[in-house]
């Protein structure tokens, strides 16, 4: 019975040394999994020291797990009001699932790639240009959200973001979007001058409405005055003396002027029965005693 034990022993001592001299201890690098075929059965090895048996194990695949950028050449879509648009679209992805990404499907960048396209075809197709021009942010989260659900589930890889680097529509188009700013710049300009116009009218009819007022005010005051100092002098006789001062004054403002000027007078001014410009005299006296 003893000699069986020792035969048991000896026999699990060899089996273990056995076992120790063919396998080998691999470190497998930070951010990368490998993928490792053993006897038919595929297995991941994460980052750090792994075990790795020599004949049994055969390394399939090295996954990189870091994010990585996919771009894909720029397509030449047809929007829903039949205008030609060249996207250019640039995508961010990475490995959540090495072992799907590398069983599943030949090479995964790959097909990420054409799902893309095939999704920015999809979405910008069913769409106008002027709405993906409003929308761009929405409409490139729509790809991204459309991509990742289907990559995910099928090949083990995470869209992190989608962008659109370029779009560029057809020369003719442009054209008429610049016409298009251009004609609405010149609106608002006139828009703006009309309101500008329109204030100065405000305020110069404001200016006018107070220079009336002063006037009226004025006027009144000097009927006071005329009136206080001349009881019994009757209102013709006031309304005569202010349209004869009026006419004063008019003739002083033409007189300091340094152009050449012609003045014509009124052949007759309302009340009175002596010439216009006696008139005219006596007004003036009338004012003069007014001041003293």
């Amino acid at each position: 019975m003893d000699f069986v034990y020792s035969v048991i022993i000896v026999f699990s001592i060899i089996l273990l040394i056995g076992y120790l001299i063919f396998t080998q201890f691999v470190i497998v690098e930070s951010e990368t999994e490998w993928i490792v075929d053993r006897l038919g059965k595929d297995r991941v090895l994460k980052e750090g020291i792994n075990r790795f048996i020599p004949y049994l194990d055969r390394r399939e695949a090295i996954v990189d797990m870091r994010e990585m950028e996919i771009d894909p050449p720029a397509q030449e879509i047809i929007t829903r009001d039949n205008i030609k648009l060249i996207i250019d679209v640039i995508a961010t992805i990475r490995v959540v699932d090495s072992l799907k990404a590398v069983k599943s499907v030949e090479d995964y960048q790959k097909v990420v790639e054409s799902a893309i396209i095939a999704n920015v075809f999809s979405t910008l197709g069913n769409k106008r240009l002027e709405d993906i021009q409003k929308n761009v942010d929405s409409i490139t989260e729509e790809i991204k959200r459309k991509t990742d659900r289907e990559s995910r589930d099928r090949w083990g890889i995470k869209v992190e973001s989608i962008r659109i680097e370029n779009m560029k529509p057809p020369k003719s188009v442009i054209d008429a979007m610049e016409k298009e700013i251009a004609a609405e710049k010149a609106q608002r300009a006139s828009i703006l001058k009309a309101e500008g116009e329109h204030k100065v009218a405000e305020l110069k009819a404001d200016s006018e409405r107070l220079l009336i007022e002063k006037r009226a005010e004025a006027t009144a005051k000097v009927i006071k005055d005329l009136k206080e100092l001349m009881p019994s002098i009757s209102d013709e006789k006031i309304m005569e003396f202010l349209t004869k001062t009026s006419y004063i004054n008019s003739m002083k403002e033409l007189s300091s002027s340094e152009n050449s000027k012609f003045v014509v007078y009124p052949t007759d001014i309302q009340g009175g029965s002596n010439t216009p410009m006696d008139k005219i005299m006596s007004a003036e006296y009338i004012s003069k005693a007014m001041d003293k």
